[in-house]
C-alpha cells in the first residue's frame, strides 16, 4: 500500500491544523456580504460590520440584532496519479450572532459570535488503489466585542478585542501500519480596528486590521502502531495569521451599490511550527507557507417593495504549496461566485445568498508527503440571515 512516509507525517500533524487558505476558510459572515462575495468593508453597515470593519456600526441607528447560518457543502476530491479519485464531502453548519447598540449619537457598541476558520474533511479507505483514510476537522470559533466612535459626520474609527477558541481533531497514516491522531484545543487573543470614510455623497472608503492570533493548543497525540496505541499529551502553539483589507463603496444611483476590497493576509506567520509531547522528541516542520491576496468586487441594487439584489466575484490566492498539502488538507488558489437577495419589512431584515468556490492544485512529483495526484476543492455554501432592529 502506498502511504505517507512515517517521519513527514510526524513533523506534520499540528502544524497543519488551520491550512485554510485559497477558500476553505468559512465563506464570510452574513448572507448580505455572502452575496456580494465579501466586498463588504466599505458598505458595513449591518451587524457583520463586527467582522468586516467595526467602524460601520456607527451606520447602525437604536439596537439591531442579526441571526445567520451558513449550510457549507464542500467537495474535496484527490485523484491519484493511477487516476482514482478519493473525495470528502462532509457537510457543515456555520452560524453567527450579531448585536449592535448606538450608545449615544456618537458612540456604538457590538458584539459578535462567528467562525472565521472551519474545515471538516474525512476521505475513506481505498485499499485497492493505496489509499489510507484520513479525516482533519479544524474549527476557530471568536467572540469579538467592538466599539466605534464617529469622529465627525464623514468619519468613524472602531475596534475591539477578539477571543478565539481553536479545535483540531485529526487522525492521518504515517507508514505502513503506523497512524497518529490529535486531540487538541485552545484558546488566544487578538484585537481589530477599522476605519471608514464617507468621501463624499457617493463614496466611502474603509480599512480593516485583525492582529494575529497565537493559541496554545494541549490534548492528546495517540500513534498507533500494527494495532496497539501509545498515548502522550501534546502541545503546540499555532500562530493564526494578520489580515488587513481595503475597500471602497461607490454609489452611482440612489439604487446601486458598487464595492471592491483587497485583503492581505499574512499566513508567513504559519511557516514554522513545532509540536511537542511527554514521551516522544520535539518535531518541527516548515509548511513554506507564503502571505496572500484576495479581490473582491460586489454589487447591490435595490427593487421597490425593500427587495434587493446581489452578486460578486473573487479571487482568492492559495498560501500553502502543492508540496505542503494533503488530501485531507488542500489548498490552492480559488475563484468564488456569490449570488443574493434580501427584503426589509418594517424592522424585519432578511437576507438568502448562494456562493460557489472552486480551487484546483496540480501537485507535482516533489510533494513531500507523497501525494503527487490533483487536488480539486469546490464548495457549495448557502446563508441565510434574519435581522431585527429595535
Amino acid at each position: 500500500m502506498k502511504t505517507l512516509p512515517k517521519a513527514g507525517v510526524v513533523l506534520f500533524l499540528l502544524s497543519g491544523g488551520p491550512v485554510l487558505a485559497g477558500g476553505l476558510s468559512t465563506p464570510g459572515q452574513g448572507a448580505r456580504a455572502l452575496g456580494m462575495a465579501g466586498a463588504f468593508t466599505a458598505v458595513a453597515d449591518d451587524g457583520s460590520a463586527i467582522y468586516y470593519n467595526p467602524a460601520g456600526i456607527s451606520q447602525i441607528d437604536g439596537t439591531a440584532v442579526e441571526v445567520s447560518l451558513a449550510a457549507i457543502s464542500p467537495e474535496l476530491r484527490y485523484t491519484t496519479p493511477g487516476g482514482a479519485n478519493e473525495t470528502s464531502t462532509k457537510k457543515a453548519l456555520a452560524p453567527a450572532l450579531f448585536i449592535t447598540h448606538r450608545l449615544t449619537d456618537r458612540l456604538s457598541a457590538g458584539l459578535g459570535v462567528y467562525a472565521p476558520y472551519a474545515r471538516d474533511a474525512e476521505l475513506q479507505d481505498d485499499l485497492v488503489n493505496g489509499f489510507a483514510w484520513q479525516r482533519s476537522k479544524m474549527v476557530r470559533t471568536d467572540l469579538s466585542a467592538v466599539v466605534s466612535w464617529q469622529m465627525s459626520d464623514t468619519f468613524s474609527i472602531g475596534g475591539g478585542l477578539i477571543a478565539g477558541f481553536s479545535q483540531v481533531d485529526r487522525s492521518i497514516p504515517a507508514g505502513p501500519g503506523v497512524r497518529i491522531a490529535d486531540k487538541v484545543d485552545g484558546t488566544g487573543f487578538g484585537g481589530i480596528v477599522g476605519l471608514l470614510w464617507k468621501v463624499g455623497d457617493r463614496l466611502k472608503a474603509g480599512a480593516t486590521y485583525r492582529s494575529g492570533m497565537s493559541i496554545d493548543h494541549d490534548g492528546q497525540r495517540t500513534m498507533t502502531i500494527a494495532g496497539v496505541a501509545t498515548t502522550s499529551n501534546a502541545r503546540a502553539e499555532v500562530r493564526y495569521p494578520a489580515s488587513f483589507g481595503l475597500g471602497i463603496a461607490f454609489t452611482p444611483s440612489e439604487n446601486l451599490t458598487l464595492a471592491l476590497d483587497v485583503d492581505w493576509y499574512g499566513w508567513i506567520s504559519m511557516d514554522q511550527v513545532t509540536t511537542r509531547t511527554d514521551i516522544w522528541p520535539d518535531s518541527t516542520t516548515q509548511l513554506k507557507a507564503g502571505n496572500s491576496r484576495d479581490v473582491r468586487i460586489g454589487g447591490e441594487y435595490r427593487l421597490p417593495a425593500g427587495w434587493s439584489l446581489r452578486a460578486g466575484y473573487a479571487y482568492i490566492q492559495g498560501a500553502f504549496p502543492d508540496t505542503h498539502i494533503t488530501p485531507s488538507q488542500p489548498d490552492g488558489d480559488g475563484h468564488e461566485l456569490g449570488l443574493g437577495v434580501g427584503r426589509k419589512m418594517g424592522n424585519w431584515r432578511f437576507d438568502l445568498a448562494y456562493q460557489n468556490t472552486v480551487a484546483r492544485e496540480q501537485n507535482g512529483s516533489a510533494n513531500i508527503f507523497g501525494y503527487n495526484g490533483k487536488q480539486n476543492i469546490r464548495q457549495h455554501v448557502l446563508g441565510l440571515t434574519a435581522g431585527y432592529r429595535f
